[in-house]
Parts: structure tokens; C-alpha cells; sequence
């Protein structure tokens, strides 16, 4: 569709559009889109212009020279100059026609109808007059039948102007039979079949027009859906920035005075109780990673960032951390991996993909043995997860890559999850264009496995394991705006003997931070005001207020926050954090 159509079409929904199927049998839209299916109609017309204009071109010539041949001199001393009048006329129309964003469609429509009757009428001026004279081949009227077929199909115009000029060729060219005293039995028999073929010409070029406008509607229907669709995606991504955002906030608030209970309570049931609510608050925090995940990777806000993973330690590492898991269980976890195997991947969607997979067969397959395997298979390397248990159906194989299934759980017991685990690999191998598949019989195990780029080791250096310091020394400042989140942190960090000072506003950083003197900085994203977490940032070090390290303590998980952090040389730490791991932090930047 043109750029002038897509325009106009912009101001009918889906419904509007579906409404307008009223009119397709009168040919009528109403006026707004009456005028965007003309503009519609011209540009068909000037794209039709290169081809019209040989076809005419081609067949006038031919006609001349059949003039030349076949006609009496005095008869083509007239013929052959009206045709080339008619010839220029005829390209000149085309021309000024096949112009859509100079002339409008009215002027260019009714510019062809005059050219198109011209040419008719210039052939029915030759059959009536070799009528006159004695020829040795008799003129009649099937040339008018190739004017007339033109007309209706080959120029493109709107029905309504192909079949009155069709018509009004016909009727000019047997009033001038009959003036030309031709038999009216020739005349009779003449006018029946020209009329019975323009008849038939303008059913078909009402159909054609009918069709024109249907596809032109269900064109107008796709893009209003698209746009629906954008819309719609738009809405998605905004309502996961904002819940990602509202819903972690009190969540950190709960693991950090949780991690703070824990240090200060000795009774045993109390302690039993607090453990309960930690395992409750994990389940919670996975649930919520798991909703995310789900709606971050169906509106395309993940892109793989792909590096070398030598595979073998890479996955000894994350089964071990899974190995306590396993053994609460009664699982065994085996690794089968060639010792120099590496793949090209994003080592963060890898990691998520084959860490759901276990997950699947720990909880859900009432398993003794599972195994990681990898094979070659030509250019690529095949992880597959494999267990020895319950197995499944054919049927079941179809249902549990769907959202919220979970065959072994009807009573959506949360210790189990959710039944997004699988699902997410399902949008992470579409991601990552990871072939993959599944093998699966009733109590014979299943076979969970995908291929992935293969690529040469590399070797890297070993990292040797630092152990956690009894207490930590030092002053912290936190930034929050958001109270109960300044206490938690302020608890937590005070019980691990840190001195700890907290900011409602960045107005009482900027004015008091620089006095206090404070070895890192926490701060939330969202603050009070226009500045943001790392606005402010690059404020104190711009002030020289603050040079020391910081970290962005922030529920908003989206790229940009994470980019704009890296270009600051920030840490950033996503809530709800760990306090292990906000711990590992502190203990580096304080060592540093």
C-alpha cells in the first residue's frame, strides 16, 4: 500500500474496517477511506503505465500498418495520421497519469476514460469507413474487442469509469453505422454481440474492483492488527517494568529482615518458624523470576550475549551447586562431558536453560540417576539432560512446554514451582536457535537435549575460592527513598558491624554525604525528584563529593539500567539481592 494510504488507514480500527464490508457490493467505502482506496486505485494505474504503453504502442503500430496494406489510399491518407494523433494523445495521458504525487486520482482517471475513448472511437471512425469503399479484405468490428478488453482490465481504472466509457464507445459506434447507412441487420447483428461482450466486460471488471477492495481492506485489517499488536506488546513491557519494579521492593525488604532475624534469634522453635518464612520468601522471590522471565523473554527484551564456555568445568560448577539439591532427593547427578569441549553461547540463558532442565527432572520425575551428557554431532555439541524416571506420554509431551503445567502436580503444590521451568526453555531455545528435542516412553526416563555451536577451548585461569571475613569494617551509605527498605538494610548491614547513615532524598546526600565520609555508597534506581541512582552518582564524583565505589542497589531489571550503570562503572545488585551475595560485594569494594 502506498505511504499516502497507509496514512489515511491509520485513523480506522479493526471494527471500523470490518464495518466497511457493507459497502463492497455497492463499490463504496465511506468518504475517508473512499478517498485512500482512489489514491489506492492510481497507484496501480502507475505502476500498469510501462505495459500500457507498449501494448498501445505495439497495436497502434500494427494497426497502421494494416492500414497501409489493406486500406485505399484515400482511406488511410486519413487513418494513419488520426492513429498517431490518437498515439501521442494516448501517451501523453499515460504520462500525466502515472504521476501520483502530482496529480489526484479524479483528474488521472478521468484523463485515461478520455484517452481510452479516443482510442475507441478512432477505431470504430476506420470500420465505418471502409464500409464506404470496396476493400479486398473486409474491415469489421473485432479490433473494437482488444479497445474494449483494455478498458475493463489492462489500463486498471475503477469500474464505474471503464464501463461507462466502454458503453459510450459502443453506442458512438453504432449510431455512426447506422448514420453511415449500413443494414440494419448488420447493425443489429454488430450491436448484439459488442453489447453481450461489454455486458460480460463489466461483470468481470466488478468483480475485479470487488476483490481489489476486499484485499485492500484485509490489508487496512493486518495493519490495524499489527498496530494493535505493538500497542499491546507496548502495555505488556511497560506493566513488567512497573511490577518487576513494585513487587521486588517489598520482597528485599522481606529476605533482608529475614537475614536480619536470623542473626539475632537463639530459641529453636522461633528460629524453626523464621526458617519456614525464608523458605516461603525463596519460593516467592523464584515464582516472581520465573513470571518475569516468562514475560521478558515473550516481548523480546532478552538478547543473547554469546562468549566461549569451556563446557566441562562450566557444568561441573553448576551441578555442584545443585549437588545438595539432588541429595535431599535421594538423586544422583553424574556429569558425562569430553574434558575439552566448548560452545558459543550466552552463558547467563545457557546456565537458566540447562539449570530448568535439572530442576524438571529433580522435582518432577521421581528419578534416582540424572545425567548431563554431551556428544558431538557433525559441527555442533549436543547437551541432553537424562533421567531414569516416570517417564511420559506422547500426549504429555505435547503439554509441558505450556505455561502453568505441571503433570504431577494437581494440587499446584509450590514446592514444585509454578510450570514455567519448562516453558522458559521453550522460549530460550527459540531465542537462541538451538535445535533440540525430546525422547520419552512410560517408565522408561526421559531425554531432554539441544545442540549448540561448537567452538575451540580456551584456556582460562584458575580462580582460587576467598573466604568470607567474620565481620566487616566500614561505613555505608544507603540512598532509598523508600522507607522499609532503608530499615532492612540499615538492620542487616549494622548486624554484620558496619556503621551504616541512610538518605531519604538526594538533596541530603548531595548537602551531607561529603562531611559524613563513607567508603561506599548503596543506592536504589528510582528516586524522589528527576535524578535517578546513577544521576546522582555521577554527581558526587562530578562534585568531588564522592570518588569511592558504588553499588546500584535497583528492582528495575531492564537493559538500559544496566548500561547506563556500566558506563558509570557501577556494581549493580538486583532486589530482591541476596544478603550472601550483597555481603560478597561489600567485603571486595571495602577490601579494595
Amino acid at each position: 500500500m502506498s505511504n499516502l494510504g497507509s496514512q489515511a488507514m491509520t485513523t480506522l480500527d479493526e471494527p471500523a474496517l470490518l464495518a466497511e464490508r457493507r459497502g463492497l457490493r455497492r463499490l463504496r467505502f465511506t468518504a475517508e477511506l473512499e478517498e485512500d482506496f482512489a489514491h489506492y486505485m492510481h497507484v496501480r494505474l502507475a505502476n500498469r503505465a510501462p505495459v500500457v504503453a507498449m501494448c498501445a504502442g505495439t497495436f497502434m503500430l500494427l494497426f497502421i500498418l494494416l492500414d497501409w496494406a489493406y486500406l485505399s489510399v484515400e482511406l488511410y491518407q486519413v487513418s494513419i495520421p488520426v492513429r498517431i494523433a490518437v498515439l501521442v494523445l494516448v501517451a501523453w495521458a499515460i504520462w500525466y497519469s502515472a504521476r501520483p504525487t502530482k496529480v489526484m486520482p479524479a483528474q488521472a482517471f478521468a484523463v485515461s476514460v478520455l484517452a481510452y475513448i479516443l482510442s475507441g472511437l478512432m477505431v470504430a471512425m476506420v470500420i465505418v469507413a471502409a464500409r464506404q469503399v470496396d476493400l479486398p479484405v473486409e474491415v469489421t468490428h473485432e479490433g473494437l474487442y482488444l479497445v474494449l478488453l483494455s478498458g475493463f482490465f489492462l489500463l486498471g481504472l475503477p469500474t464505474r469509469h471503464a464501463v461507462v466509457g466502454s458503453w459510450i464507445i459502443v453506442a458512438v459506434y453504432l449510431l455512426a453505422e447506422h448514420a453511415a447507412g449500413s443494414p440494419r441487420s448488420v447493425t443489429f447483428s454488430n450491436g448484439l454481440y459488442l453489447s453481450c461482450f461489454t455486458a460480460i466486460g463489466t461483470f468481470g471488471a466488478f468483480l475485479y474492483e470487488y476483490m481489489l477492495r476486499y484485499g485492500f481492506l484485509n490489508e487496512g485489517l493486518l495493519q490495524a492488527a499489527q498496530r494493535r499488536a505493538e500497542r499491546e506488546s507496548q502495555s505488556k513491557t511497560r506493566f513488567l517494568a512497573t511490577s518487576s519494579h513494585d513487587l521486588r521492593q517489598p520482597l528485599h525488604a522481606m529476605t533482608l529482615f529475614i537475614e536480619n532475624l536470623d542473626g539475632r534469634i537463639t530459641d529453636m522453635e522461633t528460629r524453626s518458624t523464621l526458617k519456614r518464612l525464608a523458605d516461603s520468601a525463596h519460593v516467592l522471590q523464584d515464582m516472581l523470576n520465573a513470571l518475569l522471565d516468562i514475560s521478558r523473554l515473550s516481548v523480546g527484551m532478552v538478547q543473547p550475549q554469546l562468549q566461549t564456555i569451556n563446557l566441562h568445568p562450566w557444568l561441573s560448577r553448576l551441578l555442584s551447586s545443585m549437588e545438595s539439591s539432588a541429595r535431599a532427593k535421594g538423586v544422583d547427578l553424574q556429569l558425562l562431558c569430553p574434558p575439552r569441549a566448548a560452545v558459543q553461547s550466552d552463558p547467563v540463558l545457557l546456565e537458566r536453560l540447562v539449570r530448568n532442565f535439572l530442576n524438571n527432572a529433580l522435582v518432577h520425575a521421581r528419578a534416582s540417576e540424572v545425567r548431563v551428557e554431551v556428544s558431538r554431532a557433525d559441527d555442533r555439541l549436543r547437551l541432553a539432560v537424562v533421567d531414569d524416571g516416570c517417564g511420559m506420554t506422547d500426549a504429555d509431551q505435547q503439554r509441558i512446554f505450556e505455561e502453568f503445567t505441571q503433570l504431577s502436580n494437581p494440587a499446584r503444590s509450590l514446592d514444585k514451582g509454578v510450570g514455567l521451568g519448562l516453558s522458559i526453555c521453550r522460549q530460550l531455545l527459540y531465542l537462541l536457535a538451538y535445535p533440540s528435542g525430546l525422547v520419552s516412553a512410560p517408565g522408561q526416563g526421559s531425554r531432554f537435549w539441544f545442540e549448540m555451536p561448537q567452538t575451540e577451548w580456551r584456556d582460562q585461569p584458575a580462580t582460587s575460592a576467598k573466604q568470607l571475613q567474620p565481620g566487616l569494617q566500614g561505613k555505608v551509605a544507603v540512598v532509598d527513598n523508600d522507607e522499609i527498605n532503608r530499615e532492612a538494610m540499615q538492620g542487616l548491614l549494622a548486624q554484620w558491624g558496619l556503621q551504616v547513615v541512610t538518605y531519604a532524598s538526594t538533596e541530603d546526600v548531595m548537602a551531607e554525604l561529603e562531611s559524613v565520609g563513607v567508603d561506599v555508597l548503596l543506592a536504589d534506581y528510582r528516586l524522589e525528584g528527576d535524578t535517578n541512582g546513577i544521576e546522582l552518582i555521577r554527581q558526587l564524583r562530578t562534585t568531588k563529593r564522592f570518588s569511592g565505589p558504588a553499588v546500584l542497589v535497583t528492582a528495575d531489571t531492564s537493559q538500559e539500567v544496566a548500561e547506563q550503570a556500566s558506563l558509570v562503572d557501577v556494581s549493580v545488585l538486583y532486589k530482591p539481592v541476596l544478603p550472601s551475595r550483597l555481603r560478597r560485594q561489600l567485603q571486595t569494594l571495602l577490601r579494595k
